[in-house]
């Protein structure tokens, strides 16, 4: 540890739901809720440091923090800098009104004949796209896209009536969904493809086993899908369910 007693972590608290600040400067969110577990569990302290995202990784190299946990992507270029322990699965939403009126419950089938708002290039728009080549493919009308300049613009579509749901990323629907009340509800998840990881120094075999079995431990107590429901994050961003992988045991790479 850079510090005994501590276990000290960098993030950029402006992703909700996953870490933020209130209006008094606490860290909030589903990552730090689940660090001061996992830290509590290792009978350590854990300690935040906020920063631009940019210099997340270089804090880490340098030796300034122990781990990052800020809903970090796991990618093939990061992975050459640092190491991951995976926690979360990360895709698509289709969000919709409250109720779920057209009765939209798996896609690509049920977005045939139906008007669906993108953010314009966004990656649900190539998603989309894609989706209506299925479609056709298997003799049914495709969508409507209805391609918009921002994720708000979306959602308004959607809210206004002139679309029958909107694409975004699973943390970004939690987050509408917990804000916006009765207004909307998740109509399907899909592209549940991307890993975020907490990350440790390169070759840090040591703090990723400790990490490793704390978050074990968080998984089989049950409280890792209890922040999940308390979040709104879907279930499909469970990466320990058995669709998509066991509890972690030993240290390795993420992705």
């Amino acid at each position: 540890m850079v510090k005994d007693g501590v276990l000290t972590f960098a993030t950029a608290a402006t992703f909700a739901p996953f870490e933020t600040r209130s209006a008094d400067g606490t860290f909030q969110g589903f990552d730090i809720d689940m660090i001061n577990a996992l830290a509590g569990s290792m009978g350590l302290t854990a300690k935040p440091t906020d920063m631009e995202f940019d210099g997340l990784i270089p804090a880490l190299g340098g030796k300034r923090v122990d781990v990052i946990n800020s809903a970090m992507y796991i990618t093939d270029e990061r992975q050459k800098k640092v190491d991951f322990v995976p926690y979360l699965l990360i895709g698509e939403s289709l969000i919709v009104p409250k109720g779920n009126p057209k009765n939209i419950t798996q896609v690509p089938r049920d977005l045939s004949g139906r008007t669906i708002a993108v953010t314009r290039g966004a990656i649900g728009e190539r998603y989309m796209n894609a989706y209506n080549d299925e479609l056709r493919a298997q003799g049914l009308p495709p969508m409507t896209i209805m391609t918009l300049p921002t994720n708000q613009d979306a959602m308004l579509a959607v809210q206004s009536g002139r679309a029958d749901g909107f694409d975004t990323s699973t943390p970004t629907g939690s987050k509408i969904l917990a804000s916006t009340g009765e207004t909307f509800s998740s109509a399907a998840t899909y592209k549940n493809e991307t890993k975020i990881g907490i990350a440790v120094r390169k070759g840090d075999t040591e703090t990723a086993a400790a990490i490793q079995a704390a978050l074990k431990r968080f998984v089989e107590t049950g409280e890792y899908e209890k922040l999940l429901a308390k979040y709104q994050l879907p279930a499909t961003s469970n990466i320990f369910t058995s669709q998509n992988a066991s509890p972690p045991s030993t240290p390795g790479h993420g992705g």
